[in-house]
């Protein structure tokens, strides 16, 4: 479900990302999933799930930020004060699933290129300050308003102990985003958002793996370290794609396009073969936060898994895992949860499927499943958190 009748994707792509801004009056569907204020709070109050609370001082007409980090007792967050505080709760649609429709709106993103769905609800006069995120966002708002002062340049960094600030800067454009509006912003455009009544905005953030995360990728894969290579004080930090093309959006694929950008980033890679490339670049974008990772079965419990599995109709992906492919023949690789499997044609097309669904088609199971070569696919799946085997029966 992309954003409806209010954006060409192609014209997008070429115009504004990575590129500039663009504001998107009444572009979200009102037929999503929503979650309101109390359930985000109470989100807010579990162990697992990361979340803060960014509060606005105001003295001698400047404003000054605090962040207080989560979990939250249920009882503070009852007594916070009326105004001048936002509360963030990151990864969402991994602990709900179900919000996972907000990602389509995306759909002429890569999906490996879609980090999560953060959710804020702030109080009027609430605010994260003025700083810029090293990503692409969209920022979708459900309820309530909130004013954004945009600018493509903006002062020195302020320090902070939790929040990487600007200073104040001057706007060169100002949007007041109403329910149901979306402002997308290209990495490094700095912005600064105050909330002018009670407002939840939903973040659809980007993932864009840094030189930092590519190394380690490297040294993993290819025995090599950074160490190694040539200076890479000139290299880029982050993967950049400012040329995305429509077509690189399948569900799950990285395209060769998306490889070679990664040699700009590793120093060296131009001598790497294009597996080693798609292994690195695949592996770093499917890797998960540590807080977020399924519970991984035991060995005794795989083949047990994968009855279950063949016989449980319509079985969901687990919401926390991340999946993403790479195929030119001959070289098929299946990526999930930052582990890599070289595999067969049929087990790269059943498992293009699964990103396309994030739901495992038992016909498709059943024939992996009759072959040495499927079975252990399938139980490399399995045995890397694929499979979401609670009892589960909504979607992911």
């Amino acid at each position: 479900m992309r954003f409806p009748h209010k954006l060409d994707a192609r014209e997008f792509l070429s115009q504004h990302w990575q590129k500039k801004p663009l504001f998107l009056p009444g572009a979200v569907a009102d037929e999503l999933p929503r979650l309101d204020a109390d359930e985000l709070g109470w989100l807010a109050t579990l162990d697992d799930v990361e979340s803060r609370l960014v509060f606005t001082d105001h003295a001698d007409d400047q404003a000054q930020y605090r962040v207080e980090q989560g979990p939250f007792d249920e009882q503070y967050l009852a007594t916070l004060p009326d105004r001048d505080w936002t509360l963030l709760v990151n990864d969402v649609e991994k602990h709900l699933p179900e919000l996972r429709p907000w990602l389509a709106l995306a759909d002429f993103v890569p999906d490996w290129r879609i980090d999560d769905l953060m959710i804020s609800f702030a109080a009027p006069g609430g605010s994260v300050g003025p700083h810029r995120d090293n990503y692409d966002v969209f920022l979708c708002q459900t309820l309530g308003e909130r004013d954004w002062a945009l600018a493509r340049n903006a002062t020195a960094v302020d320090t902070h102990a939790d929040l990487a600030l600007l200073k104040a800067f001057t706007a060169d454009t100002r949007y007041c985003a109403r329910e149901s509006d979306v402002l997308y912003l290209p990495p490094g455009y700095a912005h600064w958002g105050v909330a002018v009544s009670n407002c939840l905005t939903w973040s659809i953030g980007m993932r864009a793996p840094t030189r930092q995360e590519l190394c380690v990728e490297l040294e993993r894969h290819c025995d090599r370290s950074l160490s190694e290579d040539a200076d890479d004080s000139q290299q880029p930090a982050f993967y950049v794609d400012p040329d995305l093309q429509l077509e690189e959006a399948t569900p799950g694929m990285i395209s060769v396009a998306a490889v070679e950008r990664t040699t700009a980033l590793i120093p060296g890679s131009a001598g790497l073969s294009l597996s080693e490339r798609a292994t690195i670049l695949g592996c770093a974008v499917t890797c998960l936060k540590s807080w977020l990772c399924p519970a991984l079965p035991e060995s005794a419990e795989i083949e047990e898994m994968l009855e279950r599995i063949t016989d449980n109709p319509g079985l969901p992906v687990h919401g926390m895992a991340r999946l993403a492919w790479f195929s030119m023949d001959p070289l098929h690789l299946a990526f999930l949860n930052g582990a890599v499997l070289d595999c067969g044609r049929s087990e790269i097309e059943a498992f293009s499927g699964l990103c396309a669904t994030r739901r495992f088609d038992p016909d498709r199971l059943q024939c992996l499943a009759q072959s040495t070569d499927g079975r252990e696919f399938l139980t490399w799946m399995i045995g890397c958190g694929a499979a979401d085997l609670s009892d589960r029966t909504d979607g992911c």
